[in-house]
């Protein structure tokens, strides 16, 4: 007995000092990794969190000279917004790009996905040229399309269109009429390489053993789409959707050096409203105010998906 009460007492001894030590090492690395990541934290604090911030404390203010001797009002800028007229025409527009930026994207990115999914040299080349504008600059993108929409015969798709005898004379791709459609068109260039890689990835982590098992089963290849790698590519489909929804309800450089939000205000989006209240016409309150009322509708763009793709599990 005196033995083991002698063995028992050495390992307190002996394991006392260990933990002391591990977590005095534990310690350390928490420390470590405070220091490496406060530089990154500090950074996205001071360009993200506080104008963030700073727009919504702004929005309940006015000024009558930029933001000098402000007056809090509290919601009149909001009030004033929304039982104005010039704040729906641009929501309007915003949400029609919104719509069918997003059903576009999001539809061609799954189809190019389903289509690249083999790993073939071919499927690598055709990737790799597909992503080549998601890596361009939006105003890069802009510019190319402005070369394609000159409204004469110099320009591209006018030339091709007349060429092939589709087109008798040239069209003004960027009037009143078709500004929007174009826009989007180039926007869905710019964005649907995203949607493909972000799906390409998901549908590639799938176990081929799922789908082994399904042919086995006598499954189709549309089965296999609806029953099989739609619901598993849920959460995949999650992040996706909100990402460009948010980009797209955001969007304001590619819009903005393609038609400057003309013209007559046809692709005048609640981007460039924004930008024009708060830049051109120095209402900063107000700019402030569509600011956050553009996050708010992202939010329950965001709310919607969730509950729109909640499985039953959850």
């Amino acid at each position: 007995m005196e033995k083991e009460y002698s063995n028992i007492s050495l390992k307190k001894e002996w394991t006392a000092p260990v933990t002391k030590r591990k977590k005095k090492k534990l310690n350390r690395e928490w420390v470590l990794a405070a220091l490496l990541l406060l530089p990154v934290l500090i950074f996205i604090g001071v360009f993200a969190f506080y104008p963030a911030f700073y727009a919504v404390y702004l929005s309940f203010f006015q000024s009558k000279f930029l933001v000098f001797n402000r007056t809090f009002v509290g919601l009149q800028n909001y009030l004033e917004l929304l039982t104005g007229k010039g704040f729906w025409l641009p929501l309007y527009k915003t949400l029609f790009f919104t719509f069918f930026s997003v059903v576009l994207q999001f539809g061609l990115g799954l189809l190019m996905a389903l289509l690249l999914r083999r790993e073939l040299k071919l499927n690598a080349i055709l990737r790799a040229m597909i992503i080549i504008p998601w890596i361009l600059s939006p105003v890069v993108i802009a510019v190319i399309f402005q070369f394609l929409y000159i409204p004469d015969q110099t320009g591209l798709l006018n030339y091709l269109l007349m060429s092939l005898g589709i087109l008798s004379e040239p069209v003004a791709w960027l009037g009143v009429e078709s500004a929007m459609e174009m826009v989007i068109l180039a926007n869905l260039w710019f964005g649907m390489p995203f949607s493909m890689v972000m799906l390409l990835a998901g549908i590639q982590s799938i176990n081929d053993d799922v789908y082994e098992a399904a042919t086995i089963d006598g499954a189709n290849k549309w089965q296999e789409l609806i029953h099989i790698t739609l619901p598993l590519l849920k959460p995949t489909i999650l992040v996706t959707l909100i990402w460009i929804s948010a980009s797209t309800l955001n969007e304001f450089d590619l819009v903005y050096a393609l038609t400057g939000g003309g013209p007559l205000e046809s692709t005048n989006l609640l981007g460039i409203h924004m930008y024009n209240t708060a830049f051109k016409f120095g209402a900063f309150e107000q700019g402030s105010a569509i600011a956050v009322l553009m996050f708010v509708i992202n939010l329950g763009l965001s709310i919607f998906y969730l509950k729109l793709l909640k499985t039953k599990e959850e």
